[in-house]
């Protein structure tokens, strides 16, 4: 299954770029929200989108939005990634389009937990 990372912090998004590797999924990687907005309108958008809130260009929850916008789009799997863990957040992550939401820092196995679930639905 092939999963954009979007992720402005470098460290986290080589992490997060060798973990899902090593787990078996096809990776592309990108660091703001244009980047990730860019490769999910492009010819062959992936199954599933990791999307950090907080990124240049673009925030996460807005990327979600263009997705939910896009017809063609409106199978891809979003998971939101962040920092912020108030109740309204969450709202509002899960209201611009988020499927799931993770609060960093997360752990591995919620993460394989969220991206097997993201392969059942899709595969649906």
């Amino acid at each position: 299954m092939k999963v954009l990372i979007a992720e402005d912090e470098p460290i986290s998004n080589l992490w997060l770029k060798n973990t899902l590797t090593r787990w078996g999924y096809e990776v592309i990687s990108t660091r703001n929200g244009r980047e990730a907005w860019e490769v999910l309108e492009g010819s062959e958008p992936p199954g599933v989108a990791i999307l950090d809130w907080e990124m240049p260009k673009m925030k996460g929850t807005e990327v979600c939005e263009k997705v939910r916008k896009d017809p063609r789009l409106s199978n891809i799997y979003i998971i939101l990634i962040t920092g912020r863990d108030l109740t309204e957040d969450m709202e509002a992550g899960f209201k611009a389009g988020a499927d799931d939401y993770l609060k960093k820092p997360f752990d591995n196995r919620k993460l394989k937990t969220t991206l097997e679930t993201a392969g059942k639905i899709l595969g649906l």
